[in-house]
């Protein structure tokens, strides 16, 4: 890889593309050129790519795209789109030397590592192992993991489908709410109480502890999707100190805890002592709720209390930051990566 050589990123979601375009030379550095595009105007990448590439008069070197599904022989099947991308077609089609598919969670972890302080918000500042593996949680429309463990000066990141792992309730409220889950699937992972998807379960359960108020009733039952419907009534009620706003602060704090938890049980088994990064779309919705004090009381607990105490759990606030991994993975793949200490940033 020459200093000119040019990369095409891409961060290919269930409803929009972004793609990016990075030279070697001014890696890690702005990009030449960056645009998004809606999924739905679209039959499959190939055609956002060739509109790209035209409006910026660029014939890239290599591409790596962030997608959102599990990669298999460098070939996807998106999650929630109706798209199945095969790298190798792509390479041929556009004339490339290489084409990388990465889970997009593969991207975030990489594009973590290179984000600026502001970028971030801290949970714990903690004391980084420097050649400790990195872990990256985060909570959207499902639950996604990775980590990033190191050979030498490089990074290298891992995929993982920790979000399909069974709950484990920590205490009596949580078992609880196992068995109100269990009764409506054959099985329980953490996904199904720790994510967009979850937080309506959350909140049914905690329906038959906590009074719905009738106000809240009302906007519950013409939402489409409740889950927007209960983060703002808990922001509300935080902001406004409002009592009648208890049951959907309840709903945010269980989230919270039980995602805690999970943070410190992908931290133990990658031994993240380099630090957790917690991304997704809910997160940077629901900052007031991420009390530091709370989360790491449940973080930090059992035989490891001390060594989980130390770790850096910064929340990830740039939106942009698997298409900046998908650059990160794809210049680590085709030539020397940017040699960064690849710590968080306090």
């Amino acid at each position: 890889m020459t200093a000119r050589t040019c990369l095409l990123a891409g961060d290919i979601g269930g409803t929009k593309t972004s793609l990016a375009l990075h030279r070697a030379d001014s890696w890690p550095g702005p990009p030449l050129a960056e645009a998004t595009y809606r999924n739905a105007a679209y039959d499959g990448p190939a055609a956002m790519i060739s509109e790209f590439l035209a409006a910026n008069d660029s014939r890239p070197d290599h591409a790596c795209f962030g997608v959102a599904g599990p990669v298999r022989d460098n070939r996807v099947q998106l999650t929630n789109l109706n798209w199945f991308i095969d790298g190798e077609e792509l390479r041929r089609q556009f004339g490339l030397k290489s084409v990388s598919l990465v889970n997009d969670l593969v991207a975030t972890a990489m594009g973590a590592v290179h984000l600026p302080a502001d970028s971030l918000k801290t949970i714990n500042a903690g004391q980084p192992a420097c050649r400790g593996a990195i872990a990256v949680i985060a909570p959207g429309t499902g639950l996604g993991e990775a980590f990033l463990v190191r050979d030498r000066d490089r990074l290298l990141p891992c995929p993982s489908e920790g979000g399909h792992a069974s709950f484990a309730p920590e205490n009596a409220r949580q078992a609880a709410l196992l068995e109100f889950m269990q009764k409506r699937f054959k099985h329980v992972s953490v996904e199904r109480v720790c994510s967009g998807l979850g937080l309506p379960f959350l909140y049914d359960f905690l329906k038959t502890e906590i009074a719905e108020p009738p106000w809240l009733t009302e906007r519950m039952g013409g939402a489409g999707d409740r889950t927007p419907v209960i983060v703002a009534a808990a922001l509300k009620a935080l902001n406004d100190q409002e009592s009648s706003g208890k049951l959907a602060v309840e709903t945010l704090h269980l989230f919270v805890d039980i995602l805690a938890a999970e943070a410190a049980n992908l931290a133990l088994k990658v031994l993240a002592t380099g630090g957790v990064y917690i991304g997704g779309g809910i997160p940077p919705r629901i900052l007031p709720l991420l009390e530091p004090d709370r989360f790491m009381a449940r973080f930090s607990r059992g035989g490891y209390r001390e060594m989980l105490g130390r770790i850096p759990i910064q929340v990830i606030l740039e939106p942009g930051t698997a298409l900046l991994g998908a650059a990160a993975c794809g210049f680590s793949t085709t030539g020397p990566l940017n040699r960064s200490s690849g710590q968080p940033r306090a």
